[in-house]
């Protein structure tokens, strides 16, 4: 008998209707309370489906079920109207008095496969799912293995059928969590601002449908014993008495001799077996390159948000190169520039507070508390002294005169290579040195030799650092 035969000729009509979405949401609602209690009866269902009627926000559009569903109307009309139409689709078995001598509303068998059905298709989370399918593949080969137990009676339908179901859910797990690195590298591509990364770092789909589950995988010890353990008891499961009886049961169900029966069982075999040592460690290396790509990718983008798309390993080289072919008069000169750029960009004494246009005072207020005295001489100059030890200038000329005090005890000149440039701060005094250098006050001078050297932090020019002759 055909599978359309067997249903209500109305059973998909709620999936062609103008409020689909409200029906759909329903029914969802129905069938989560009715796993809360024993007996759904139709009063439960009416107060559920009033409830949510009343709190959703979605907008009725008025259309003809059989009786009129509009927003116009009370939610308790619209409730009774949706039951009376779920019941007519077949969505809810047919009218039946319970102990209480209310009808029963239980959700048919049917709609409560294809609701679930539709919310496993397209709610793309993947929580957990990855590590439930590997579960349920070891522990139903792990069964089946064991003495007396009760899947060998019918070992094609108990074994091996769900052990080909769980593969391709996993299978479409690892699909969907490559779709989700796809989508979110596209999203970060799209970002051209800092306040669009840290939204959508709080959102759910970074953290909860993505990395939990590849994460977990990845920390967990377990997944690869698992793996290889499925593998040696599926191995084992050929071997048993266990595959004759799925040749058999086969031969039986779909009445066909053994040779096609033996082709069909080894073909699923063989899938399952290619799958678990070589597609599955194929899918996992694939997502991997592509965590690392985002990384970069998400890396490289907010490098370039937060400096305004401004490489500024290349801006800080077309000035060194700059320097480098100037006189010493000019070059001392663009030195000194810099240096007071560096230091006010530093301290700060210039922002944007201090050429906002104010609003213009009203002369005729009182003032309460207003300091008509000026400040001392010797006031100024101590909050000037704390508002410059509350912000040090990290690389300012003194904290880099320290640093190579340390480096060159008892030397006279020092190369790149021998300063040991191994971290971004190492880099950065280099890079300070050659600013300051020819200032009045530092006693280290840099003298430039062709080409360029590479450290472990960064690309720098050949220089050599020494101190000056006094």
């Amino acid at each position: 008998m055909s599978f359309f035969e067997t249903i209500n000729e109305k059973f998909f009509n709620p999936f062609c209707c103008k409020n689909r979405a409200l029906y759909f949401e329903c029914i969802s609602q129905l069938i989560e309370k009715s796993k809360e209690i024993s007996v759904l009866y139709e009063t439960d269902a009416r107060n559920t489906l009033i409830l949510y009627l009343q709190n959703c926000a979605y907008s009725i559009e008025t259309e003809n079920i059989g009786e009129e569903i509009a927003g116009g109307k009370t939610s308790q009309e619209n409730a009774s109207t949706i039951l009376r139409y779920f019941r007519a689709c077949g969505w809810i078995t047919p009218q039946e008095i319970g102990r209480s001598g209310d009808n029963i509303a239980s959700v048919s068998a049917h709609c409560r496969k294809l609701i679930d059905a539709i919310h496993k298709i397209f709610d793309r989370d993947v929580n957990g799912a990855i590590t439930n399918h590997i579960f349920s593949m070891y522990e139903i080969l792990k069964f089946s293995l064991s003495k007396d137990n009760a899947r060998s009676i019918r070992p094609y339908h108990n074994i091996l059928v769900p052990l080909v179901e769980n593969e391709c859910d996993l299978k479409n797990e690892l699909l969907i969590l490559k779709d989700s690195i796809q989508e979110i590298m596209r999203a970060v591509m799209k970002m051209a601002d800092a306040n669009s990364f840290g939204q959508f770092l709080m959102k759910d789909e970074l953290l909860n449908r993505f990395f939990n589950d590849y994460f977990f995988i990845k920390k967990s010890g377990l997944i690869p014993s698992y793996i290889s353990e499925i593998d040696r008891m599926m191995g084992k499961l050929r071997r048993s008495e266990l595959y004759d009886r799925m040749l058999q049961e086969y031969m039986r169900i779909e009445n066909t001799d053994k040779i096609h029966a033996r082709e069909k069982i080894d073909r699923l075999f063989n899938e399952l077996d290619s799958f678990i040592n070589l597609e599955y460690q194929q899918e996992m290396s694939y997502i991997d390159r592509k965590i690392n790509n985002y990384y970069n990718l998400y890396s490289t983008r907010m490098m370039m948000v937060l400096s305004e798309n401004t490489n500024l390993e290349h801006e800080l080289n077309r000035i060194l190169l700059f320097l480098k072919n100037l006189n010493e008069d000019n070059r001392a000169e663009a030195i000194s520039k810099l240096s007071e750029a560096h230091r006010l960009m530093s301290i700060r004494y210039i922002g944007r507070k201090s050429f906002e246009r104010r609003k213009k005072r009203n002369p005729n207020e009182n003032n309460v508390g207003l300091v008509l005295e000026e400040l001392s001489t010797e006031e100024k100059q101590r909050l000037t002294d704390e508002l410059l030890l509350e912000t040090p200038d990290r690389y300012s000329m003194d904290n880099v005169e320290k640093h190579f005090d340390e480096i060159m005890k008892g030397r006279e000149r020092i190369s790149v290579e021998e300063c040991g440039v191994h971290t971004r701060d190492d880099a950065t005094m280099i890079a300070a040195s050659m600013i300051y250098s020819g200032t009045t006050g530092f006693p280290y001078e840099v003298e430039f030799r062709d080409g360029m050297v590479e450290t472990e932090a960064a690309r720098i020019s050949d220089i050599n650092i020494k101190r000056k002759k006094l």
